[in-house]
């Protein structure tokens, strides 16, 4: 009879796990903070960030030293406002810095206080720092009129709206119809999916690079060494040798030798270069659909009031 209560107790308690686990992940926020720098975020309801991007150019400027991911929303809403200032997005001679800031959440009452929480956060932060400015609400009226007919025309609210173009973008498989039927939490999961798998991609195409460099290295560099150590000897050679016929011999055969190498060195600086613009490309070709994400973010849901 125990072992049979004993298994109940842990069945229960894995159900109980799961279930909480469930409700934790549909409660996640999706935050944004416009500054100019633009970021987004997702946040747990216990206040620790999962996902960080960028939505601009600025934004990967910014987020380009950060790493926020598993730091509390506070800590990195304090980080992000600092380094905001040190590469001078924010500054303490203008005369009003406004910092908009969204949070969408499947439970509204969660979104509702953690975008309050990050409001009271940044104008804390921005007294702390000496320069005037506030958090807002990032309101309709801050996005361009044609994003918010769109948005009237789907019966959403841009907020919603936003964050459904985002993983229409970042998954080529899903339709912007779909995406509208989805819940705030499963579009939450498509960006951090693409996210990581754009991660993923990025990180297998820089080893193969670093992996592909040092072959050419450890091809190239010994044979480099090889000439140098063989034109070292006969130029000590030829450095001792009174014989003027012998020296000739030796000096053509200098002559050579130091043409094999130059030759090497453009050989080898060629496959370089290739090599390098071929990852480059690989890498760009991947950035492009963030490239057009970020074009479309600025022409339709920009600051226009600015």
């Amino acid at each position: 009879m125990k072992k049979v209560i004993s298994f109940m107790f842990l069945l229960a308690l894995l159900v109980g796990v799961a279930s909480c686990t469930s409700v934790s992940a549909a409660d996640d926020t999706y935050v944004t903070l416009d500054i100019n720098p633009s970021v987004e975020l997702i946040v747990t309801p216990r206040d620790k960030v999962i996902y960080v991007s960028a939505l601009n150019e600025d934004g990967e400027i910014l987020l380009a030293e950060l790493h926020l991911v598993g730091m509390n929303i506070d800590d990195a809403i304090e980080l992000i406002i600092n380094t905001s200032i040190e590469l001078g997005y924010i500054e303490a001679d203008e005369e009003d810095t406004v910092v908009l800031v969204t949070a969408i959440s499947k439970n509204q009452e969660i979104g509702e206080t953690l975008r309050n929480r990050i409001k009271n956060h940044v104008n804390n932060s921005l007294k702390n720092h000496a320069v005037k400015g506030r958090a807002e609400d990032k309101l309709d009226n801050r996005y361009v009129p044609d994003f918010l007919l769109e948005a009237q025309s789907y019966d959403v609210s841009p907020g919603f709206l936003f964050i459904a173009k985002k993983a229409v973008f970042v998954d080529d498989e899903l339709t912007l119809e779909a995406a509208l039927e989805m819940e705030v939490n499963e579009l939450q999961e498509v960006i951090m999916e693409a996210h990581n798998e754009h991660k993923e991609i990025t990180e297998t195409l820089r080893e193969e690079f670093l992996a592909a460099r040092e072959v050419l290295f450890n091809t190239y560099l010994p044979q480099v060494q090889d000439y140098n150590l063989q034109i070292a000897e006969i130029e000590a050679q030829i450095a001792v040798t009174e014989d003027e016929e012998e020296k000739a011999t030796l000096e053509a055969s200098l002559t050579e030798l130091k043409l094999a190498l130059d030759n090497l060195k453009i050989e080898f600086k060629t496959e370089l270069e290739t090599l390098r613009d071929s990852f480059i490309d690989q890498t760009e070709g991947l950035g492009e659909t963030y490239r057009e994400m970020y074009q479309y973010m600025r022409n339709h849901n920009g600051r226009p009031n600015e």
